[in-house]
C-alpha cells in the first residue's frame, strides 16, 4: 500500500499507500485569551521578524487549535472525505481535489520518479499533499495512462490509537468505493504501518531534490523549474494540477520552491517537519495507549537512555547493566532506547525508518525532519507529558535558563519549561487550518531542534534527578 505507490511511493517519495492501499506586519491587537492554553496576541517585531510575545501567544485570532472543517469543506479524515464524497455526488479525483480546504492546496510536492505500483514523469509527476501537519496525506496520479489513474491513495494518523489508518478512494466505477487497508500495503509501508517519504537533504524522484549545484539543501533542477512554471501558467495537460496554490515567487535552477502562504515556505523543509511530526506524535501515543502501565513505570528510563542516544557515555557499565536488568524484567533484552521502546510495543526499524520501503529495504531508523529526528521528537513529548506529573522535574525545567533561545525571537522562553511547552505547542497540538493561519505570519525555524535546545541545556541537573529517581544502582 504504498502511498506513493499504488499504493503509490515515490522514490523515496512519501510511499502513502492506499490501494494498497513574508514577513508580516500585523497591527496589534488586545491580548485575547483563548484557552487557558493559548493566546492571540497580535505578536511583536523582532528587527524583520514576527515573534510571539510568550510562548503560549499563536499571534493570529483563533477559535481552536483544531479546528473543525469550514461548511462546504471535507473534514480531512478517511471518513470525512468519504462522507463528502457521498453527500455532494462527487464522481472524480479532480472534483474531489477542486473543493479541498486552502491548507491541502499549498502544503504539496511534486514527485518525479516512483518506487510504487503508480506511474509518474517529469511531465506527469504525482502530488503529494502533506497538508499543514501531516496527519491526513494523499498520493494522486496525473498521468492518465496510468493502470492508478483513478486510485486516490490516502493515510490518515489516528488521533485515539496513534496509528496510521492507510485507505484507496476507487473512482474507476460510477460510484466511487473506499478500500480500507489493502493488503497491498503492508509490503511498503510495514505490518504497523506509517508513511514513507525522504530523509531530509535526500528527497530521490521528488521536485528539489538538491539535483542542481549549490548550497541549498533542496536545490531545484533546470527541469524542474521548467515543468513547474508550465503548471503555473496552465500548461498543465491534466486538471488534476488546476487547485494547487502557488506562491508569486520567480522559481530558478539552485533555488528551493516556497510554499504559498507561508512565511517560511521552504516546500521539503516544511514537508519534513508535518509528516515527521504527525509519525512521532502516532508512536507517542500508541506507547501510551497500548501499554499505559509499563510506560508510566518507564518513562524515566526512556530519558535516560535518550540522554545516552543523543550524547553517549553519560551511563555508566553499571547503570547500563541496571537498565538491562530493568528491560529483561519487563520481558524484553538489551539496555538502549531500541530494546526498552521495542518493550513499549514501538520497533524502531519499522516505526523510524521513514525512508525505506518496509518490506524491501534495509531499515534506517536515523530520518531526520532537519536539526532532528524521530528519537527525539518522542522524547520531547515523554519530557512534557513526564513533568505534568512530576512536580519536581516540573520545577527543575524551570530552574534551566533558556540560554539556546528560540530562532529569530529574542528573549522567547524565559526556562526550558518554557521552551518544551512551546515546542509541544507548535509541532504537536497546533494543527490543521490554525497551524495555516498561523504559518502564515510565524514559523518557528528551530522547533524540531530538541536535542541543543532542551536536553543538552538541562542535562546537568535532570540526568541526574532522573538517575536518583528510579534508583538505577539498585536495580543490580
Amino acid at each position: 500500500m504504498r502511498l506513493v505507490s499504488s499504493c503509490i511511493v515515490s522514490v523515496w517519495a512519501f510511499v502513502i499507500a492506499l490501494g494498497c492501499n513574508s514577513e508580516t506586519h500585523q497591527k496589534k491587537k488586545p491580548i485575547a485569551q483563548s484557552t487557558d492554553k493559548y493566546v492571540s496576541t497580535g505578536g511583536k517585531m523582532n528587527e524583520k521578524l514576527l515573534c510571539p510575545n510568550t510562548v503560549n501567544d499563536v499571534i493570529v485570532n483563533l477559535n481552536s487549535l483544531n479546528p473543525p472543517a469550514k461548511p462546504g469543506e471535507p473534514t480531512m479524515t478517511i471518513n470525512g472525505v468519504l462522507e463528502f464524497i457521498q453527500k455532494n455526488n462527487i464522481k472524480t479525483i479532480a472534483a474531489l481535489l477542486n473543493q479541498l480546504p486552502v491548507q491541502y492546496r499549498n502544503n504539496f510536492s511534486l514527485v518525479e520518479e516512483t518506487k510504487g505500483e503508480g506511474q509518474s514523469n517529469l511531465r506527469f509527476p504525482r502530488i503529494v499533499l502533506f497538508g499543514p501537519d501531516g496527519r491526513f496525506l494523499m498520493n494522486i496520479s496525473t498521468k492518465p495512462d496510468d493502470p492508478k489513474y483513478d486510485l486516490l491513495d490516502c493515510a490518515e494518523l489516528n488521533e485515539e490509537t496513534g496509528m496510521w489508518e492507510f485507505s484507496q478512494f476507487d473512482f474507476t466505477e460510477e460510484r466511487p468505493k473506499l478500500h480500507s487497508r489493502p493488503e497491498s500495503c503492508i509490503r511498503c509501508h510495514g505490518d504497523t504501518p506509517r508513511p514513507v517519504w525522504g530523509t531530509n537533504m535526500d528527497w530521490p524522484g521528488v521536485f528539489g531534490d538538491n539535483e542542481a549545484a549549490g548550497p541549498n539543501g533542496e536545490a531545484l533542477s533546470y527541469k524542474h523549474v521548467l515543468r513547474m512554471r508550465e503548471i503555473i501558467e496552465g500548461k498543465t495537460y491534466s486538471d488534476r494540477f488546476d487547485f494547487l496554490k502557488w506562491s508569486d515567487q520567480k522559481l530558478r535552477s539552485g533555488g528551493i520552491r516556497r510554499i504559498a502562504d507561508h512565511v517560511f515556505g521552504a516546500e521539503l523543509l516544511v514537508s519534513n517537519m508535518a509528516i515527521g511530526t504527525a509519525t512521532a506524535r502516532g508512536v507517542f501515543k500508541r506507547m501510551k495507549k497500548e501499554n499505559p502501565k509499563t510506560y508510566k513505570q518507564t518513562r524515566e528510563a526512556l530519558l535516560l537512555l535518550g540522554y545516552e542516544y543523543m550524547i553517549h557515555g553519560i551511563l555508566s557499565d553499571n547503570e547500563k547493566v541496571g537498565l538491562e536488568k530493568m528491560i529483561e524484567n519487563l520481558g524484553g533484552s538489551g539496555n538502549t532506547i531500541d530494546d526498552l521502546l521495542l518493550v513499549l510495543g514501538i520497533d524502531t526499524k519499522e516505526a523510524f525508518s521513514l525512508s525505506t520501503l518496509a518490506k524491501e529495504e534495509p531499515p534506517k531508523t536515523d530520518w531526520s525532519l532537519g536539526a532532528g529526528d524521530l528519537y527525539e521528537q518522542v522524547l520531547l513529548q515523554v519530557l512534557h507529558d513526564l513533568a505534568i506529573d512530576d512536580h519536581d522535574l516540573n520545577t527543575l525545567l524551570i530552574s534551566v535558563p533558556n540560554t539556546p533561545g528560540v530562532f529569530g525571537c529574542k528573549d522567547l522562553g524565559k526556562n526550558i519549561k518554557e521552551v518544551v511547552d512551546f515546542k509541544m505547542l507548535h509541532m504537536h497540538q497546533l494543527l490543521g487550518s490554525s497551524r495555516y493561519e498561523v504559518n502564515k505570519v510565524y514559523y518557528s525555524q528551530d522547533a524540531e531542534n530538541i536535542k541543543a535546545k532542551v536536553f543538552i541545556p538541562a542535562y546537568e541537573k535532570i540526568a541526574p534527578y532522573l538517575k536518583k529517581k528510579i534508583r538505577i544502582d539498585n536495580v543490580l
